[in-house]
C-alpha cells in the first residue's frame, strides 16, 4: 500500500469512527487494510446520503454514483470526479467527514493496490449498497420489511464483502461456506438495528429521517417522543428489540462456521456482537432511550469487561 494514502487512511478511521478504529486493528493482516478501506469507502458513500442538510435529492444521487464508480474497475479518467467530489463535501458539517470525503483521491490510491479479485467483490457490494440508499432516499421505513431491506442494503453487504473476502482469502471447506453465506446478512442486520433503536431520540429531534417501522408499531413520531406516551413508547420500543433478537440464532452460526485460522475476524466480530449485545440489556425498558440526555449505551466496566474475553462474552451472551 502506498504510504501516505495509507497513513492518512489509519488516521482519519479514528476520527470518523471510534468502534471500527478499535476492532479493525484485531483483523487478521490478510484482511486488514483491505477490511479498512472499503470502510472508509462505504462512509464516504453514507455521507452524502446522511450528511447533507438540507437533502439535495438530485444532487445526493449524483455524488453517491461518482463515489460507486471511482471505486469500480473501470478504466476511465477519475480527476473530473475526485474534483467534483471535493467540491461538494464542503456541504458535509462534520469537520473529519468532511476531510475523508475531500480526500477520496488518497484513499483510491490505496484501493488500486488491491488484488482484482478483491476490487471486484468490493464494487459488487458498493453498488448494492448506493442502490439501497438511494432508494430509502425517498421512501420511508414504516414497515418491519423495510426495516429489513434498508438494514440489508447499509449493513448487510458490508457483511456480503466481509464473507466473500474472507471465503476468497482462507480455505473455509463447503460446509461452512454455505453456513457463512446463509447468516451474514442477518448478522448485519444485527448490530444496524442496535444502531437505528439506540438513536431514535436523535434522530427525531435533530435528523431529517428515521428508521422505525411506526406504521406497524401503531404509533407515530409526535407520540413516539411525548413522554405522557411513554407506556406506548415502551411497547414500540419492546418490540423493536423483539425483532432485534430473532437475528441473535444467526449470529452464533455466523461465528461458530469461521475457521480457526481466522483469530483476529473471530475477534473483531465477537467484540463488534458481544456490545451489541450488551447494549440490548440497556435498552430494555428504558425511557431514556425517547427522553434521556444523551444515547443509551453499554458502561465503561461492562466494555472493559468484553474487551478482557470478547469471544466468551459474546457466546454467553448469545446463550
Amino acid at each position: 500500500m502506498k504510504a501516505e494514502p495509507m497513513k492518512f487512511a489509519k488516521d482519519i478511521l479514528g476520527k470518523v469512527s471510534r468502534s471500527f478504529a478499535l476492532t479493525i486493528p484485531m483483523l487478521d493482516e490478510e484482511i486488514k487494510d483491505e477490511v479498512l478501506l472499503v470502510y472508509l469507502q462505504d462512509r464516504i458513500l453514507d455521507n452524502f446520503e446522511d450528511e447533507i442538510h438540507p437533502p439535495n435529492l438530485k444532487l445526493q444521487k449524483d455524488m453517491m454514483d461518482r463515489v460507486s464508480r471511482i471505486f469500480s474497475t473501470e478504466e476511465y479518467d477519475r480527476s473530473s470526479d475526485f474534483e467534483i467530489i471535493e467540491r461538494k463535501s464542503k456541504l458535509i458539517d462534520d469537520h473529519s467527514l468532511k476531510k475523508l470525503t475531500e480526500n477520496i483521491d488518497l484513499i483510491y490510491q490505496c484501493y488500486q493496490d488491491f488484488d482484482f479479485k478483491i476490487q471486484e467483490i468490493s464494487h459488487k457490494w458498493l453498488q448494492e449498497m448506493n442502490q439501497g440508499m438511494q432508494k430509502y432516499l425517498t421512501k420511508k421505513v414504516e414497515t418491519f420489511a423495510d426495516l429489513d431491506e434498508y438494514c440489508y442494503y447499509v449493513a448487510g453487504t458490508v457483511g456480503g464483502f466481509l464473507t466473500e473476502t474472507i471465503i476468497y482469502k482462507f480455505d473455509i471447506n463447503q460446509e461452512n461456506t454455505r453456513i457463512l453465506l446463509d447468516n451474514f446478512n442477518q448478522a448485519g442486520l444485527f448490530l444496524q438495528k442496535v444502531n437505528l433503536i439506540r438513536d431514535i431520540r436523535e434522530d427525531l429531534k435533530n435528523r431529517d429521517k428515521h428508521y422505525w417501522p411506526l406504521k406497524d408499531l401503531g404509533i407515530n413520531e409526535k407520540k413516539l417522543a411525548d413522554p405522557k406516551n411513554e407506556k406506548k413508547a415502551i411497547d414500540a420500543l419492546s418490540k423493536m428489540l423483539t425483532d432485534l433478537k430473532s437475528h441473535i440464532p444467526a449470529l452464533e452460526k455466523y461465528y461458530n462456521a469461521l475457521p480457526a485460522e481466522l483469530k483476529g475476524y473471530k475477534k473483531f466480530f465477537a467484540v463488534n456482537n458481544a456490545l451489541g449485545l450488551a447494549t440490548i440489556d440497556k435498552l430494555e425498558d428504558n425511557p431514556d432511550v425517547f427522553y434521556g440526555n444523551k444515547a443509551v449505551k453499554v458502561s465503561k466496566l461492562k466494555f472493559l469487561d468484553i474487551m478482557r474475553s470478547p469471544e466468551k462474552k459474546f457466546l454467553d451472551y448469545c446463550r
